[in-house]
């Protein structure tokens, strides 16, 4: 702007509302948008500080656990991954991970910055970890910390992991876990199941909103992390920096109140609703959803015994554009639904139903739009309607 002259014109923010059925995050429950009206508190007001610790009291009753270092802290999901990698592995460690998907792939990458001694777990994308292939790959690399994610959502499939665990532990290592798209989705039961270090997000399965990063160290991991011969690499993730809590001593000197209180409101509604409901829930609009998409003609991929109930991915029909069907779902109709990772890039939609955005309106306006979509790119849809018939009749509404 030239000195003295007019100031520019400017427009106010106004972002579109989206129906967010894709895999990264979900509409936010109104319950949440009632924690953001609340006033704002500073970091180290005692009332605030009793809402912090209620958050990780429920937190911790949500994961049935035990553990008392059960944290929220400022970040994303990757944030959460970045703190438990950091606290568990020294340099010289041997990391085992099970790789079946893009999630893998990126904690792979995480923990080649820690230590040189990755070793992976690959398992073909669609599938299942193999338990008899990680026996073999715990008795030929003998790692001390194996990971894993429990709902890969690049792929649509549920890892086994109750079982997955009690072979990592038999070989005396640590399981650390992404738990992202399974938290408030599925009944995860981190102390009976033996699961030493977890992370999520607050976006997905929870409905709140993104920037807060979920994580409990269990007992076991405690113990490793205490006995390290290095000191942790991370002055803001340390374990002692997660745990301080004084003002002279905290690492994350300023907490965002307002997605603190957001999260109290779900994670008391998750409490409220209790998992029994809420993991039907999901598994009914996933079963509605595979429905309509199968009454479409699409090919709805993997084992049906191992499907994620909170994200299906779909495979692209021959002759479509799918980015195209994306961006018109996007730009015309405001639905925004997740298109393929890695192996599978261009060649998939991921579609996720989580939590608030699991209404039984969205699905069927999901449906019968893609119908339009998929007829108007000369897809032959054969009984016009028929999808979100089915959908509807197999929603419990």
């Amino acid at each position: 702007m030239t000195s003295g002259g007019p100031a520019p014109a400017s427009r106010r923010l106004n972002p579109s509302e989206r129906t967010l059925f894709g895999p990264d995050l979900s509409n936010a429950s109104p319950r949440a948008r009632q924690g953001l009206i609340a006033m704002l508190q500073g970091a180290n007001d005692p009332e605030f500080l009793r809402v912090l610790d209620e958050a990780r009291g429920l937190l911790r009753e949500l994961w049935r656990t035990e553990n008392e270092d059960t944290f929220i802290f400022p970040g994303s999901e990757e944030a959460g991954l970045e703190a438990v990698l950091v606290n568990l592995l020294e340099p010289d460690d041997i990391m085992l991970v099970c790789v079946a998907g893009y999630g893998g792939e990126r904690i792979a990458e995480a923990a080649a910055r820690i230590t040189s001694r990755v070793a992976r777990l690959d398992a073909p994308w669609g599938t299942a970890i193999a338990p008899e292939a990680l026996r073999e790959a715990l008795e030929r690399d003998r790692p001390k910390v194996v990971a894993l994610v429990h709902g890969e959502g690049s792929t649509g499939v549920l890892q086994p992991l109750p079982e997955l665990a009690a072979l990592v532990h038999e070989y005396g290592a640590v399981l650390a876990v992404d738990l992202s798209l399974t938290t408030a989705v599925v009944e995860v039961l981190v102390d009976e199941w033996g699961l030493d270090a977890c992370w999520a997000g607050s976006q997905k399965g929870l409905s709140a909103y993104p920037g807060l990063a979920l994580v409990t160290f269990g007992r076991v991991a405690v113990e490793r992390i205490e006995g390290r011969g290095v000191p942790v690499r991370s002055w803001v993730f340390e374990l002692d920096g997660l745990r301080s809590v004084a003002l002279d001593e905290r690492r994350h000197q300023t907490l965002p109140a307002p997605l603190i209180f957001a999260l109290v409101e779900v994670l008391q509604l998750a409490r409220e609703q209790s998992m029994d409901y809420r993991e039907g829930r999901h598994r009914n609009r996933r079963d509605a959803l595979v429905a309509a998409l199968e009454t479409l003609g699409l090919e709805v991929l993997g084992d049906p015994a191992v499907r994620l109930p909170s994200v299906t991915v779909v495979r692209v029909p021959d002759g479509v554009d799918g980015g195209r069907i994306r961006q018109r779902l996007l730009s015309s109709f405001r639905i925004d639904i997740g298109g393929g990772l890695g192996e599978w890039k261009d060649e998939v939609w991921r579609i996720g139903i989580l939590s608030h955005s699991a209404q039984p309106a969205f699905l069927v306006q999901f449906i019968s739009i893609l119908e339009v979509l998929l007829a108007e790119e000369g897809y032959n849809v054969v009984a016009p309607g028929g999808a979100a018939r089915k959908a509807i009749d197999v929603l419990e509404l």
